[in-house]
């Protein structure tokens, strides 16, 4: 059952972030505050308003996928020069009048404000001491902690308030630091997360913030906290008390698995419920928001792509795809492979069509898996619902932090043990489990660099790598490496010798009805079949496709596409922070600039 309650009008007062002023209330309350929180009933539309911020296009479309470009494994398509849109931030060319940047902004402020008016009037109720109520605080405190932490990743210092917006307040808020805004949020969850509820033991399970995902959200903050981020001198540094916040990592991962171990369904079936909208407690989803019918762009922006026809599915707009260098990273058994990274596309009577290689599409989205059919004429708001995070998330936290603090001890290798197990059959687990696991177990920095990589293939698709590379200070090095190999295998599929020159030039596949099956998705074919339209047997451009045979140079595809950083040794930091918008600056009074970043 979807947790459409999040569309439901509430009576709480809806405060809008005004573009002129930062956090100043466009409308006094209406509701006074103890008729409101007086109930856990009213107290729980009063929080729904909070998560019914997730309902629209900035964070559908924005800052949950769009913004999360690009790296070496997500990317969207960026235009022959900068547009002022959103593939400026893929490029990291973005300017202060870029429109796409003003609506998360501001978006993401409402939420905050509202969430600081549901806490206050949920510790200040005379029922503040029940269970629910209880609760329902730790939800408004983390979906605020995630506001904070989407703003903090993508504009780095920002204005921080953690009380609602009255009339008299100063709504000109300088910027705090990242370090005291994550310390705070760290904090403040910590003392939530005890009277928590587990996600089986709330109405809407995982479609609610539940304990399991605080605690996870407890880590994934420190790690944040304990990681590397971008100064205004366009540096990469980190605090010298990091270590302390590795530590707060491990033991919330610790605390989870220990209290609250989780199953992990075979990996493809975990996306199958996710695109069918089927909840599993106790599951790998720790929680999703949820989407109602109408509503959320999973499977429309990102996902396998369909195109509009008479058929009943709707279409999609892909913005975000795949690297060529991201899926032939994969072991070829992994199971995790054919889920994550899709090779075809459906044309509008819905039969198979190979993609390109510029244009891999992210498979564990597809709205052909819709139960109940979505429309002919829909595209937008498939109601497929959006996964924050997974307990393989916590498990790899969990070996990362364990290695940072130890070494790759038994703790650390048991974890990352755990979701390979699921990546590979059981009868290759001597070899792509134990074996693997023991051979990059040999010291710290090979572990760190295997959970790099198992991050990777793990969460293709669901933009968590950016602000892994980010707190790593691996931004710049994987951006160049991705152009390096890019170049190199276009150049070696077109020589036929060289590093990649064992990788497909081109795919062949057979078509079988409206399917496709692919004769050579991963090496090149030393005897290529007969091209034969009698049999079905067809081909396209493969890793051809990355070179440009008139110019003897990388493809445009490769120049274009991570364009605002030229560095081919990878050293120097990626500007991945964004500017604040114009608007914003003008009407903050002096308070606000754009200071450093080179903007």
């Amino acid at each position: 059952m979807k947790r459409t309650a999040y569309l439901v009008l509430t009576i709480v007062t809806t405060l809008t972030i005004s573009c002129k002023k930062i956090l100043q209330p466009d409308t006094p309350s209406s509701f006074n505050q103890e008729y409101i929180f007086s109930t856990e009933a009213d107290a729980k539309k009063a929080v729904n308003a909070v998560y019914a911020l997730f309902n629209g296009d900035p964070f559908t479309s924005r800052v949950s996928t769009n913004y999360a470009g690009n790296t070496d494994v997500e990317v969207g398509g960026t235009a022959a020069a900068p547009d002022g849109g959103r593939r400026d931030i893929w490029s990291f060319e973005a300017t202060s009048s870029n429109s796409e940047i003003l609506s998360v902004w501001n978006n993401a402020y409402n939420a905050i404000n509202k969430a600081n008016e549901c806490i206050e009037g949920l510790q200040s109720s005379s029922i503040a001491g029940e269970k629910g109520m209880k609760q329902l605080i730790g939800e408004a405190k983390t979906l605020r902690a995630y506001w904070y932490y989407l703003l903090v990743n993508n504009w780095g210092d920002v204005p921080f308030q953690v009380t609602a917006t009255r009339a008299g307040d100063n709504y000109y808020l300088p910027k705090t630091g990242r370090d005291t805004i994550l310390s705070y949020l760290i904090h403040d969850l910590v003392v939530a997360e005890p009277d928590m509820m587990w996600a089986d033991q709330l109405d809407f399970g995982t479609e609610r913030i539940n304990r399991e995902f605080v605690m996870g959200m407890i880590a994934r903050l420190s790690l944040m906290r304990g990681g590397y981020w971008l100064y205004p001198d366009m540096s990469m540094q980190r605090k010298a008390d990091f270590r302390s916040y590795y530590d707060t990592a491990n033991l919330y991962c610790k605390k989870l698995v220990q209290l609250k171990p989780h199953q992990l369904s075979p990996f493809d079936k975990v996306f199958e419920n996710i695109n069918k909208s089927v909840k599993v407690n106790n599951d790998d989803v720790l929680y999703e928001v949820a989407f109602a019918p109408g509503a959320g762009d999973v499977g429309w922006n990102i996902g396998v792509s369909v195109a509009a026809g008479t058929h009943n599915y709707g279409s999609t707009t892909i913005a975000m795809l795949l690297t060529p260098t991201y899926y032939h990273s994969f072991d070829t058994t992994d199971l995790r492979l054919n889920t994550t990274c899709s090779l075809i596309g459906y044309d509008k009577d819905l039969i198979q069509q190979p993609v390109p290689v510029t244009s891999i599409t992210m498979g564990k989205w597809n709205r052909i898996l819709r139960t109940g059919n979505l429309g002919a004429s829909t595209s937008k708001g498939t109601g497929v619902n959006w996964p924050l995070m997974r307990y393989t998330d916590v498990l790899l936290m969990l070996a990362e932090s364990e290695n940072e603090i130890s070494g790759p001890n038994g703790v650390a290798q048991e974890a990352l043990k755990k979701v390979r197990q699921r990546a590979f059959p059981t009868s290759m687990w001597a070899s792509k489990v134990d074996a693997y696991v023991s051979a990059v177990s040999a010291g710290k920095d090979q572990f760190f660099n295997a959970i790099v990589n198992e991050r990777a293939w793990e969460f293709g698709g669901e933009f968590l790598r950016k602000y892994d590379l980010a707190r790593w200070n691996l931004y710049g090095k994987k951006v160049a490496e991705t152009i390096n190999a890019m170049t190199q295998m276009g150049a070696d599929a077109v020589a036929g010798v060289g590093a990649y020159s064992s990788l497909p030039d081109y795919l062949y596949f057979r078509r079988v009805g409206s399917e496709i099956i692919f004769l050579n998705k991963y090496t090149r074919l030393t005897t290529p079949p007969v091209l034969d339209p009698s049999t079905g047997v067809s081909r396209i451009n493969w890793l051809r496709g990355l070179y440009n045979t008139t110019t003897n140079s990388a493809a445009d595809y490769i120049l274009r596409q991570y364009r605002g950083y030229q560095d081919p040794s990878g050293t120097k930091a990626v500007r991945y922070i964004l500017p604040l918008h114009s608007s914003v600056i003008a009407n903050s009074l002096g308070t606000l600039k754009n200071d450093g970043y080179g903007y």
